[in-house]
């Protein structure tokens, strides 16, 4: 069998990203907390009920300090996983896989073309699995992908619709009652990326197990 590209042992990139994932949730996690707390403080003041300046001084300073750390860890774990795409579609060349739809540079581009990138990045990752599972060779498109992968995407597209609204929210977000809805949408927000983190760890693991049992299969060289 000839092989277009030398296969890449990605087990240490599939950890890095996983403990990436892992921090992710700990700060949703977090922000969760905070973001109820923020909630039941705006409620309180929308009742009517006083609220002192220490309390909405030591929310804001909390929701600002978490804001950074939230933004610096979802920047490198989005570095972290388009890494890994791009890395896991070389790959499946080399795990004798012909005649693909998509470039591992496409497996990454689509993410970044508006209205595509619904449907594209999906179908790039889904091509991924089904042409590293380790009982089809030739066939690779008879291939099953794993069941949770729809769950995915339903999480991830339910994530950035609910993160667009968030933001258009927070700019018009002037009175308790609009501030309260924005915060809402962060708290249903940082909701959904736990499930999202934990459903992302489940697929890195499971195509780097397809990949590194297929190439132990099929003998292709590694670098």
């Amino acid at each position: 069998m000839t092989h277009t590209t030398n296969f890449r042992d990605l087990s240490g990139l599939a950890t890095a990203l996983k403990a990436t994932l892992g921090v992710y949730m700990a700060i949703a996690a977090i922000s969760l907390w905070l973001g109820w707390l923020e909630i039941e403080l705006l409620q309180r003041a929308a009742t009517g009920a006083v609220v002192s300046q220490t309390e909405a001084a030591a929310s804001d300073l909390g929701q600002t300090l978490l804001g950074g750390f939230y933004l610096l860890i979802l920047v490198v774990t989005a570095v972290v996983f388009l890494r890994w795409t791009y890395l896991s579609s070389r790959n499946v060349r080399s795990l004798g896989a012909d005649a693909l739809k998509f470039t591992p540079g496409w497996a990454v581009g689509w993410y970044f073309i508006p209205i595509a990138n619904l449907w594209k990045p999906y179908e790039a990752l889904k091509e991924t699995f089904k042409a590293s599972h380790p009982d089809f060779t030739e066939n690779w498109r008879e291939a099953p992908h794993p069941a949770i992968m729809p769950l995915w995407w339903t999480l991830w597209i339910l994530g950035v619709f609910v993160e667009q609204e968030r933001f258009r929210a927070a700019l018009r977000a002037e009175t308790i009652d609009e501030i309260l809805a924005s915060s809402w949408l962060t708290f249903l927000s940082d909701a959904l990326h736990l499930p999202l983190g934990i459903v992302v760890i489940v697929l890195v693991s499971k195509l780097q197990a397809w990949q590194s049992e297929k190439r132990r299969r099929v003998g292709s060289p590694a670098t």
